[in-house]
């Protein structure tokens, strides 16, 4: 095999990657901002998960950042790992809880794992990511990939088209996704580690994908930059009304107050667009090291992945944009309001020398 896994965008000292590389395999893998939870939050979360799947035997360690032990389920061998803190870029956002089989099928994890529902209901906390991925032995038809899929497939070629990485992702309510990886040939010597490193790697593709959602959802719900604006054209219209001398100061205060906050909104946009920025390098990088491209006559599931950094890229463009067109206006209405408070200065001394001059002349 030409290529062998340098694992370049994990940045490891031990390659630790926490996937098994048996086949077939399935699993499903959820992720956890760590900004939203603690450790001891997490650990009580996968006990409750495991509960609730049948798993009672689990080897939970309060202490250790990497927890990977075989239980069972239903009278079925189950590999289960926990990740506090890892080797890969994504850990340092999430924490992982993955659950394998040696099969081909994940459905013999489903529980409906993936509805929103049974967090709820359950009184479990939501993931901020959750996919369902098997691996096959053997090459597997495209209908076959499909009905695994269980939905529209998109479609990638790895490690020279030495696998087919098939599959279905899906932003909301939380990123989620379905995949299907098999062998293109019936070729006995599949590389144990190439099938670690793609699901290593899918693993970080989809926690850079949350992580930029995450980012984008922030940005839907702070309206700080359109508030801003609004105020500043509430502003404007006041100026070109008549305004009393008192009223003047607070109209100053109002005025630096709000350039004040458009220059904060203008620094946090920046700080997030470089936290994009490196997200998607950090893609990027992991795309290279798969070797992907295109299979033909199905559409790109690295376009569909992508869909989020570039949702993101027009959000920046459109609050940027917004910010640049209330600092224009600020720097108009800075002089604007200085040419007034002269020109009401002006009108009051004028009236104050004309009562002067009234009360001479009486």
């Amino acid at each position: 095999m030409k290529h062998s896994s340098l694992l370049l965008h994990a940045l490891s000292l031990n390659d630790r990657i926490l996937e098994p590389n048996e086949l077939p395999v399935a699993g499903h893998v959820w992720a956890y901002n760590k900004t939203g939870i603690s450790r001891e939050e997490f650990v009580g979360n996968c006990m409750s998960m495991l509960s609730l799947l049948g798993i009672q035997d689990a080897e939970i360690s309060w202490k250790d950042n990497i927890m990977a032990f075989d239980v069972s389920r239903n009278g079925q061998p189950v590999t289960v790992i926990i990740s506090l803190q890892d080797d890969s870029l994504a850990s340092d956002y999430f924490y992982f809880l993955g659950i394998w089989v040696c099969s081909d099928s994940a459905s013999l994890l489903e529980q409906d794992l993936g509805d929103p529902s049974l967090w709820q209901e359950e009184g479990l906390l939501a993931p901020a990511m959750n996919y369902s991925v098997s691996v096959a032995a053997e090459p597997m038809l495209l209908p076959a990939m499909q009905d695994a899929v269980g939905g529209e497939m998109f479609a990638q070629r790895l490690y020279e088209d030495t696998f087919y990485l098939c599959g279905l992702t899906e932003a909301y309510p939380v990123p989620s996704g379905s995949f299907v990886i098999c062998p293109t040939t019936h070729a006995a010597n599949q590389s144990s580690q190439e099938i670690r490193h793609a699901l290593y790697s899918l693993r970080n593709l989809m926690a850079l994908m949350a992580g930029v959602m995450r980012i984008y959802d922030d940005m839907c719900e702070n309206n700080a930059s359109s508030r801003v604006y609004s105020e500043q054209l509430a502003l404007m219209k006041r100026m070109d009304q008549k305004v009393a001398a008192a009223e003047w100061d607070a109209l100053v205060r109002e005025n630096s107050r709000i350039s004040f906050e458009l220059a904060s909104g203008l620094m946090n946009c920046r700080k997030l667009e470089n936290e994009t920025r490196s997200l998607r390098r950090l893609f990027d990088s992991i795309l290279n090291e798969l070797d992907i491209h295109d299979m033909q006559g199905l559409p790109s599931l690295i376009s569909r992945m992508l869909v989020p950094f570039e949702l993101i890229e027009d959000m920046f463009e459109e609050r940027f944009n917004m910010i640049e067109s209330a600092e224009k206006q600020s720097g108009l209405i800075q002089p604007m309001m200085h040419a007034r408070m002269l020109a009401s200065q002006q009108v009051l001394l004028e009236k104050l020398v004309a009562d002067k001059t009234g009360d001479i002349n009486a």
